[in-house]
């Protein structure tokens, strides 16, 4: 039997079916959220063994706890929780990413052995040579002198063997450079060797690299059988002029054709300091007619097949 509409008192407030139980204790905020649990693991993974990772993802769920807690209504307890979580994950983020930086940065760098290298010296330059009469040759070239540090006094030079070079030095007091070439061009066609006009100064220190660099193994390898004439650029000024060999920049090397005018051309400047695992590579390649990416292209001469004026 219902009770008579009169005797309700409509002042009374109408109930919440959502609000916590009278008999529920609420002061601890209820049930920890098993988000926030799980975000507070994940930062505190993201300083054990997944950085970054582990950061990003509690904080993701630290801030899916915060929203979570808020719409329970106190059913759910572990805000503090789901805030350090969020604090640890942007810290760890942000340790993360400074540390990343930091990495690349010290891949990226010269090596400390490429920064104490020895530079090495400039290319020696030189001034214009003073013209003279165009040489000829002689009729009757003289015949190259054989044998370690042998010497010729009619010609004024000087063969030298180191390891499989042939190396020929070429006095001023002797016969004319031209000649002097003729005979190395086919004292080298009957030994089966290449011949290249080196050209050095006086008190040249790439000069003296090269040089010491030649008995070297790497350098043996990438020279080959070799006859390599080696002039003074002021003792033969006017025919290494004659002939195009270029004299601005020492030392030079050039390979010479039948006329005994240069094919290609390199100076020491092609590589850095004066030693046999620089030289070698630029040499080896120039030999073989393979070096294309030069640091100072050579324009070229005249050609074997070409009549000078």
């Amino acid at each position: 039997m219902f009770p008579s509409p009169h005797l309700i008192d409509s002042e009374a407030p109408i109930p919440d079916p959502h609000a916590p139980s009278p008999f529920e204790d609420t002061t601890a905020g209820g049930k920890t959220s098993g988000t926030a649990i799980a975000a507070f693991a994940s930062s505190l993974l993201g300083f054990v063994c997944l950085p970054a990772v582990g950061g990003l993802l509690g904080l993701t769920l630290g801030i899916a706890a915060r929203g979570e807690i808020a719409r329970s209504q106190g059913r759910r307890g572990g805000r503090g929780l789901a805030t350090a979580a969020i604090a640890l994950g942007v810290l760890n983020v942000v340790i993360s990413v400074v540390m990343l930086a930091v990495l690349i940065t010290y891949i990226a760098r010269p090596s400390p052995v490429a920064t104490r290298s020895t530079p090495a010296p400039p290319p020696v330059y030189l001034p214009p040579p003073t013209p003279f009469p165009t040489p000829t040759a002689t009729s009757a070239p003289p015949t190259p002198v054989r044998g370690r540090g042998a010497a010729s006094r009619e010609t004024g030079v000087v063969v030298t063997h180191v390891g499989s070079v042939d190396l020929v030095d070429v006095g001023r007091d002797g016969d004319s450079l031209i000649s002097v070439l003729e005979a190395q061009r086919k004292e080298a066609k009957k030994s089966g060797e290449k011949l290249v006009l080196w050209v050095v100064a006086d008190d040249c220190k790439p000069c003296n690299g090269v040089a010491a660099a030649l008995p070297d193994p790497s350098m043996q390898r990438a020279l080959g059988k070799l006859r390599m004439v080696r002039v003074n650029a002021r003792d033969f000024a006017g025919e290494l002029s004659y002939l195009n060999v270029p004299t601005d920049k020492i030392p030079g090397f050039a390979l010479l054709g039948s006329s005994n005018r240069p094919l290609d051309y390199v100076h020491g400047g092609e590589w850095d300091e004066d030693v046999p695992k620089n030289i070698a590579p630029v040499m080896s390649a120039f030999l073989r007619g393979t070096y294309k990416k030069r640091r100072d292209p050579w324009h070229g001469g005249q050609r074997d097949d070409e009549t000078p004026l």
